[in-house]
């Protein structure tokens, strides 16, 4: 068979290049064709096209034919090479995550085992435990229950220090979550009927006496009612996350209403009012707010900026981190992908398939989110006994987890630590496991907790676990 010419003015035929003017260059373009239809015996097809063209075949473009399956050759290893490269750039990107997962920046960290419970008092179910990371209440885990009496405790000693006592009455449902905005003293609180708060959180000075001190154990501990310094609309149904971005300066609310909302954060205000609340107690002599609910945000530091409605009820929000930082992944009931919202542009953003195989059965809701420190990983806890480890802002699975139990009616739990070099997940037998992240084993399961646990939380800046029960303690887990 006769060899194919590579020579590069074949691939003027296809790219429309050429040294000659444009009407020349397509007149031979033409000739091409018409020499391979000749000679490949598609008389009708030569003569019709010579109708239509006005060109007609010689026998000097005979031996043209050559040139255009030339030029088609070479043009498809070009798109070869270009899938090559895709190729190539995939499985270079799935070494850089092997590589990063494998070795994390600073090393693999040692799994947290050494429990120490805190003296946090609470008469009923804990719901949630968050720490601060405002450098003001860093040293602080904070610890709400099911009748809204939250508790700040300090880490290194597991003391209580303040009791926000009076919840319930306050709230007028049950606390579902909270979370600390990392800038300030402020902390939000999502209810049960709906309804979601800000609140001034304000540490007593251990230095002077205070109004309302109590003795625990015989420790003081300063009891203090809510400041409430905005109230928002309520959402329809539960509330089941409130969560502050990295900056401090939005906060996101999710409810089974489906319905998510972004708040902003006027910082101006804030210190206003925190000005405000200082004369109000020197004039009155009052330790604290009255905690009486005010009905709407008017003067509020805190306005709304978004409702997002999605089609189901919407289980869980998280902030991304790093480059991901204005990105808002959300989940919903009953539904296989991860959404998200960009803060950027206040609009819905790409959706992620958590199925491996593309398909769009249901076989497994994410109930849980956590955004690793750096912003590159998202940990989703399902309620199918399983952990998933995804890039962050792909379908990409990076890591499974299993051994962690889920059973009826278990809002399972899932958080990386610092350097994503340990996952832990909750489990319905009431341990927490932990989970090698470079080789996916259960490296340890930590016992202690008595019924169920409702939350985990990470420290983000010393390795060090927090956890809460239905059996009333929070459980502070450093390493050996």
């Amino acid at each position: 068979m006769k060899k194919l010419s590579r020579d590069p003015s074949s691939l003027s035929i296809l790219s429309g290049s050429s040294k000659f003017a444009p009407g020349e260059s397509k007149i031979d373009a033409i000739r091409h064709v018409l020499s391979f239809l000749k000679e490949n015996g598609f008389e009708r097809a030569r003569k019709e096209l010579e109708r239509e063209s006005g060109v007609k075949s010689t026998d000097s473009t005979t031996d043209m034919s050559g040139y255009l399956l030339s030029a088609i050759t070479v043009y498809r290893e070009f798109l070869s090479s270009k899938d090559d490269s895709k190729q190539d750039l995939k499985a270079a990107e799935e070494r850089k995550f092997e590589e990063e997962l494998v070795n994390p920046k600073g090393g693999p960290l040692k799994p947290v085992s050494k429990p120490r419970i805190s003296q946090a008092c609470h008469l009923s179910n804990i719901i949630d435990v968050r720490f601060c990371v405002h450098e003001e209440l860093q040293h602080i885990v904070s610890s709400v229950d099911v009748r809204g009496d939250i508790n700040l405790t300090q880490i290194s000693t597991g003391k209580s220090i303040v009791a926000l006592s009076g919840g319930m009455s306050i709230f007028k449902a049950p606390v579902l979550s909270m979370d600390f905005n990392p800038k300030n003293n402020l902390l939000a609180v999502g209810c049960m009927n709906g309804g979601h708060h800000v609140l001034d959180v304000e540490l007593p000075n251990c230095s002077k006496e205070e109004d309302g001190i109590f003795k625990e154990g015989g420790k003081n501990v300063l009891e203090k009612k809510p400041t409430i310094i905005s109230n928002f609309s309520k959402h329809g149904k539960y509330v089941n996350r409130v969560r502050w971005n990295s900056t401090g300066n939005l906060l996101a609310t999710c409810s089974y209403d489906q319905e998510v909302r972004l708040y902003s954060v006027d910082e101006k205000k804030h210190h206003q009012q925190q000005r405000q609340q200082q004369q109000n107690k020197s004039s009155t002599g009052e330790g604290g707010g009255k905690g009486k609910e005010k009905e709407n945000t008017e003067g509020s530091c805190c306005c709304l900026l978004e409702r997002f409605t999605f089609r189901r009820g919407v289980e869980c929000v998280e902030w991304g981190r790093g480059a991901n930082a204005h990105i808002l992944y959300v989940s919903l009931q009953s539904d296989n992908y991860i959404h998200t919202i960009d803060s950027k542009t206040m609009k819905k953003g790409q959706r992620f398939n958590m199925n491996s195989f593309g398909d769009d059965h249901v076989s497994f809701s994410a109930l849980d989110l956590n955004s690793s420190v750096d912003g590159k990983y998202l940990l989703v806890a399902t309620d199918k006994d399983r952990a998933i480890m995804f890039a962050s802002g792909t379908e990409k699975q990076v890591r499974n987890f299993y051994g962690a139990e889920s059973g009826q009616y278990f809002n399972p739990r899932a958080v990386f630590n610092t350097n994503q070099s340990i996952a832990y997940g909750s489990s319905y037998d009431n341990t927490i496991v932990a989970w090698d992240v470079a080789s996916q084993r259960v490296i340890s399961k930590l016992s202690g907790h008595k019924k169920m646990i409702r939350s985990l939380h990470v420290h983000p800046r010393s390795n060090i676990l927090a956890s809460g029960s239905y059996d009333k303690t929070v459980r502070i887990w450093e390493p050996l």
